[in-house]
């Protein structure tokens, strides 16, 4: 990797400079870099990076106290640094990419994106990635009403919400978006405009409609980069026809719900991982006792979903939102492509529950996914 020499490279105030002696401790979120200095190089070196200097100023003023550092040595320590998260360019710009109220409402986002980027990024482009993706959430029940306010308080700038249902009195432990005098009223029309008015700038595409094939989660999904599913009626033809869709469209794919006491999520990317049909045969091979429970006899009878508590709504709303960002930013990949996380509530411990791989046999996704049909995230 080389740096091109417009960078201003600046040590991020995510990563303090500690210790004393021959030593030098670079804090980096719990974990600590230890480095050895017996010269005082290194920390002379991380005094000078300040945002405001080129690497061939940095290495102007290092040599002047230390006249044996050649401009190579300076550029492979700032690689390293680079590599390894500590660096961000000073020289990038906001402008032309955020307005003023943007910088202002995602400033603690920006910095964060900013703890993940490297010297070649913008951590502005980031946030802008997340205005411009268009996200289908099917379902504002108890997950989808924290997403969709979450999602408006993160800066997704536009939604396509999908739901049919109504309030009910027995919402009201965990469904964020309502309120008592809401009872018997269509969520869809209180969800957003309770959001409207928490983000003016979000556009909320309300699509009042009961997904009952295939077609009809095609049809409500495409023109959009990524879909969030928490719909959970019924209960397990929604999943095929979800999967299904996402297939056929190329649109990645985020869901999850709760399974009692614990919360799980998975993420399915069309051409990369593999799809829900894939895991149910690929168990279904494996395992005898879930071959059991996917037989058209016994199938409909998994799960019970009149247990819902709102500390692990939260959470799996969370983790979902999480799987949209890294989706739609490119910080870093998915953590539940192609697998079912899961998060136990006895010990909060987060764990791989199941793991799958795309079969090339597979009636749903072993055909090449056509290239035109492929939406682009952001």
């Amino acid at each position: 990797m080389s740096i091109d020499k417009g960078v201003l490279p600046l040590l991020k105030h995510t990563n303090p400079v500690y210790g004393t002696g021959e030593r030098v401790l670079i804090n980096g979120f719990g974990e600590v870099t230890t480095i050895s200095d017996p010269t005082g190089v290194i920390r002379r070196l991380l005094s000078l990076l300040d945002g405001s200097r080129s690497v061939e100023e940095i290495h102007h003023d290092l040599s002047a106290d230390f006249p044996e550092v050649t401009p190579e040595q300076v550029t492979e320590v700032l690689e390293q640094f680079d590599a390894a998260g500590f660096l961000i360019n000073a020289g990038v710009s906001p402008e032309g990419i955020l307005d003023d109220y943007e910088l202002q409402r995602w400033e603690r986002n920006i910095n964060f994106f900013g703890s993940y980027a490297r010297l070649g990024d913008n951590k502005y482009e980031m946030q802008s990635r997340l205005r411009d993706c268009r996200v289908s959430l099917l379902g504002l029940g108890g997950l989808g009403s924290h997403l969709l306010l979450d999602m408006a308080a993160l800066g997704i700038g536009n939604v396509r919400a999908v739901e049919f249902d109504r309030v009910e009195l027995s919402n009201l432990n965990r469904q964020i978006l309502y309120r008592e005098s809401d009872i018997g009223r269509p969520k869809l029309e209180r969800a957003v405009e309770r959001v409207q008015e928490f983000n003016s700038r979000i556009t909320i595409e309300a699509v009042e409609r009961k997904l009952s094939s295939v077609q009809d989660v095609v049809e409500a999904i495409s023109g959009t980069d990524v879909v969030i599913c928490v719909a959970d009626r019924p209960k397990v033809e929604i999943v095929s026809w979800v999967n299904e869709a996402c297939v056929r469209t190329g649109i990645p794919l985020t869901t999850g719900g709760l399974d009692t006491q614990r919360a799980v999520y998975y993420t399915i990317v069309p051409g990369e991982t593999g799809c829900v049909q894939c895991w149910r045969r690929q168990v279904s091979t494996t395992d005898e006792l879930s071959h059991g429970l996917l037989t058209e006899k016994t199938e409909r009878r998994i799960g019970g979903d009149n247990a819902a508590f709102g500390p692990l709504v939260t959470m799996t709303t969370g983790f979902l939102l999480g799987e949209l960002a890294r989706l739609v930013t490119g910080i870093a990949p998915p953590v539940a492509a192609g697998r079912l996380m899961e998060l136990r509530f006895g010990d909060y411990a987060m764990r791989e529950a199941e793991r799958w791989t795309r079969s090339e046999d597979c009636t749903v996704c072993g055909a090449p996914v056509p290239a035109d049909a492929v939406a682009p995230v952001g």
